[in-house]
């Protein structure tokens, strides 16, 4: 019945500890002031798994004194719903992340955008495809209002077919001016 108990990865007990907050989920005492260990709530013993929803941290004195005993049913269950609960929080600010980063990157294309209308409007000009990719990188790197300003002073020195290479060099000697100041 019993299992052939295997070692618990390093990053495995790391995630336990920071999850239960470095603090014996038993008796809530916490590192530096006790040993913590990894403890299975299901013990190996009965068939417990290595699985992070199996394990909990426990300092040393309540690893040992519990044993290969199963905790009350109670107590399982409300260790596992706090795991999930936890799970459940990470998933929903991985998902905010996600929005988030899906926000950013719609700007972004509405800062190209800007430019390219501005391009369109003075000049007559409109981006490729790489042109599109190099404002981008030009904006993430200066910001959208030092492109934009680099972007008018470029056409109106220099011939268009020119102006667009000029635009980062621009950015970058304005940046540097102004530090210098």
């Amino acid at each position: 019945m019993g299992n052939k108990r295997t070692a618990i990865s390093q990053k495995t007990r790391f995630e336990v500890f920071k999850r239960d907050s470095f603090c014996c989920q038993y008796c809530g005492r916490s590192a530096p002031d006790v040993t913590l260990e990894v403890d299975h709530i299901h013990p190996v013993a009965d068939g417990g798994k290595n699985d992070i929803m199996n394990l909990v941290t426990a300092c040393y004195e309540c690893n040992r004194g519990k044993g290969a005993r199963l905790l009350t049913d109670n107590a399982e269950v409300s260790k596992q719903k706090a795991q999930l609960d936890e799970m459940n929080d990470r998933r929903k600010q991985f998902e905010m992340m996600l929005k988030w980063r899906r926000e950013l990157e719609s700007l972004s294309e509405k800062q190209v955008d800007e430019v390219e209308r501005i391009l369109m409007k003075g000049y007559g000009k409109t981006l490729t495809q790489y042109g599109r990719a190099d404002i981008k990188k030009l904006i993430d790197r200066f910001g959208f209002q030092e492109v934009v300003t680099s972007t008018e002073i470029a056409f109106g020195r220099y011939e268009p077919e020119y102006a667009f290479q000029k635009i980062g060099g621009i950015c970058y000697n304005r940046l540097h001016s102004i530090r210098g100041r």
